[in-house]
């Protein structure tokens, strides 16, 4: 079943790919279907004040973006 929701992902974010890049071949969109991401795994950090206890959260980061979950992905 997860396989499923993740081909109904993929041909999704497809499509969006093919309206938004018309002039595009499938060969050039395919490889921006899925993400590598530079670094993920979990973190500790604290919230904005320094009193709190420390939280564990999955971050993934990416260029120069850094996101952060309660959870995996």
């Amino acid at each position: 079943e997860i396989v499923d929701w993740f081909n109904a992902i993929r041909a999704a974010r497809f499509h969006y790919l093919q309206v938004a890049f018309p002039g595009a071949s499938d060969s050039d969109l395919v490889p921006k279907l899925s993400r590598n991401y530079l670094k993920e795994g979990y973190m500790e950090k604290t919230g904005p004040k320094q009193t709190e206890g420390f939280k564990k959260r999955w971050f993934t980061m990416d260029d120069r973006r850094l996101m952060y979950f309660k959870d995996p992905l």
